[in-house]
């Protein structure tokens, strides 16, 4: 749907008004747009799926991680954690940044695709749920 354009004066001043809502596929998006400055709120529902194939990367990577028991235990705990959480329909989110920062702090450094694969998932998950990681 396009709002089409609005012009209309004040205090002498034209501004040209442009309006854009797409709500077609999983996620909508609302643009605005005024004299050549565009803000934009898009959105976009992660489903429960798209949320535990990301999770999965996690658990992909930690053969390749090598852990000694007591840190292999600690990232287990925070992906079971993480995956708790995604699959809940409200997340704690403190609960889920705890988790997303230990895992994190594994991956770091692991040149491996499967570790850089769930750290990108983790970032992923991270911005999605508004989750600053700080590890």
């Amino acid at each position: 749907m396009n709002g089409g354009s609005q012009a209309g004066e004040s205090g002498g001043m034209t501004t040209n008004y442009n309006t854009v809502i797409n709500n077609e596929g999983p996620g909508g998006q609302f643009v605005i747009g005024a004299q050549g400055q565009v803000r934009q709120a898009a959105g976009h529902a992660l489903s429960s799926a798209e949320a535990l194939a990301l999770v999965q990367h996690m658990w992909d990577a930690l053969e390749d991680l090598r852990l000694d028991q007591v840190d292999q235990a600690d990232y287990v705990s925070a992906v079971s954690h993480i995956e708790e959480e995604v699959a809940r329909p409200q997340p704690k989110r403190g609960r889920l940044r705890r988790g997303l920062e230990t895992v994190t702090e594994f991956l770091r450094g692991h040149p491996i695709e499967s570790a850089q694969l769930a750290l990108s998932a983790a970032a992923t998950l991270g911005r999605f749920y508004g989750v600053i990681v700080t590890a």
